[in-house]
């Protein structure tokens, strides 16, 4: 590529790279809701799912590594 593709002076010499206006940022911050009990376990039985999935895809993925590796294939890595 060539220098030119780098140059960004452009943008800091140009006049439009300063704000119009100052920016509005909302001085109150919403209460927070905090979720149902039913709501959270739901959550955490979702999650508790996925990774059980992971850590059987993961071991899967081991397995077929020390296989087309050459190394030990017993579930070296299983519990």
């Amino acid at each position: 590529m060539n220098e030119l593709a780098y140059d960004i002076n452009y943008l800091t010499d140009s006049e439009s790279a300063e704000p119009v206006a100052p920016l509005r940022v909302a001085s109150t911050t919403p209460a927070a809701v905090a979720p149902s009990p039913a709501n959270v376990a739901g959550a955490q039985e979702a999650l508790a799912r996925e990774l059980l999935q992971a850590a059987a895809t993961h071991e899967a993925l081991i397995q077929q590594y020390l296989r087309f590796s050459g190394g030990p294939s017993q579930g070296a890595f299983s519990q």
